[in-house]
């Protein structure tokens, strides 16, 4: 008898892939069995994850593959918490390879200054949609990078009137509007620590999970690039 519930299991290596999972709501994450296990109500987004195993909870815990009849194993036993918690307390695990956790310990601080914002993240489907509709003038001075998961980063100035997430980008390190580096934390040693390449960019999240784009990862908007990504990606 099936819970409704999916279950996975992803590889350590594949934990910083959750940040972007961070906010969405009924999705668990416990590590047992040297994996990590991501549980939660079935969705479009689940196909995204980058599971080893997928199954279906059955009753007593039980785990079944896609329209299975005989059980394949339990459900590990573990301490199961909200993503966002998870990554939360694991970052030198679940975000950067040892050799680039920072060698100071800080957070992100509400700032007291105000930051034009020059980056911003939001659903894909509204930036495809607006971009399809709006002045071309507009798109040229534009950049985007789409996620998998449905979230595209565009860069470029002005941004948008679109809902998202707005960024501040100093140098190639970016911090959410509203939020900055603590005083003595500087961009230059941020990048530094974290060994990013040149070409790099990094998403400080005030939860200390960080995300990291390469450069490449970006192409000039334009109503054909959004097109052709329409019709690759969805």
């Amino acid at each position: 008898m099936s819970t409704g519930q999916n279950v996975a299991a992803l590889a350590m290596a594949d934990v910083s892939w959750l940040g972007r999972w961070r906010t969405l709501p009924g999705y668990e994450a416990c590590v047992a069995e040297q994996l990590v296990w991501v549980r939660g109500c079935p969705g479009p987004a689940w196909s995204y994850l980058p599971a080893l195993e997928r199954y279906t909870e059955g009753a007593s815990g039980r785990l079944f593959l896609a329209d299975g009849r005989v059980p394949m194993r339990r459900m590990p036993e573990g301490s199961w918490m909200p993503i966002s918690e998870l990554l939360r307390i694991r970052p030198p695990v679940t975000i950067l390879p040892a050799q680039h956790v920072a060698p100071v310990a800080w957070s992100l601080i509400v700032s007291t200054e105000f930051h034009e914002a020059s980056l911003m993240v939001l659903a894909w489907p509204t930036f495809a949609s607006w971009c399809l509709t709006t002045s071309s003038v507009r798109l040229n001075l534009l950049r985007f990078a789409l996620s998998e998961d449905g979230r595209v980063c565009v860069t470029g100035k002005p941004l948008p009137p679109l809902p998202g997430d707005p960024w501040c980008l100093d140098k190639n390190v970016a911090t959410p509007a509203g939020w900055s580096l603590p005083a003595g934390i500087t961009a230059t040693l941020v990048a530094s620590a974290m060994q990013l390449a040149a070409d790099e960019i990094t998403l400080l999240h005030p939860d200390g999970t960080s995300e990291r784009l390469p450069n490449a990862a970006f192409v000039k908007v334009s109503r054909g690039a959004i097109r052709a990504s329409l019709r690759e990606n969805f």
